[in-house]
């Protein structure tokens, strides 16, 4: 199975820098010329099916980037991280919200152990199916939990080395 996972597009809390988590904000009209921009990126690539978390953002990203010609489902186990109480503010990993060991979960913040093992049952469950190439469309701090368990992890892993933009 090929996967090709995708961040949404940008949203106006993004280019105000604050953080948004589960808060359901639409793609902004720079968000909808990246995902135009990606669709032209990947127009020669056959899916099987495109799998979106259930926010507004990345199913506008979702549907810009088929152009509507694959069907789209939605899993809530693709869902933004929830940044509790640092929703519509700026920066909160000051608190160390992704360090294994310290698992924080102050201020209402899914902890970084919750977010891996739900990114872990999304990909188990794919697993289980059928599809040769899928396209994903999700968000940044679960892209980045996608991809700790598709290359490994442990306890002293550096999670904001990777960066999806």
């Amino acid at each position: 199975m090929k996967l090709y996972v995708i961040r949404h597009g940008r949203t106006l809390w993004n280019e105000k820098g604050l953080m948004q988590g589960i808060e359901d904000i639409k793609l902004s009209l720079t968000g909808k010329k990246e995902a135009e921009d990606i669709r032209e990126k990947l127009k020669n690539i056959n899916f099987d099916i495109c799998i979106s978390s259930p926010l507004k953002r990345t199913l506008e990203t979702a549907s810009i980037v088929t152009d509507n010609k694959y069907k789209i489902i939605t899993d809530e186990l693709l869902i933004e991280r929830n940044l509790g109480e640092f929703e519509g503010y700026a920066e909160y990993e000051k608190l160390k919200f992704w360090d294994y060991k310290l698992n924080n979960d102050s201020y209402g913040v899914e902890p970084v152990k919750d977010i891996l093992k739900r990114t872990s049952s999304f990909l188990n469950n794919l697993k289980e199916k059928n599809y040769k190439t899928v396209l994903i469309v999700s968000h940044a701090a679960t892209i980045r939990a996608i991809n700790y368990n598709i290359i490994g992890y442990d306890s002293n892993t550096k999670f904001l080395e990777f960066k999806p933009v």
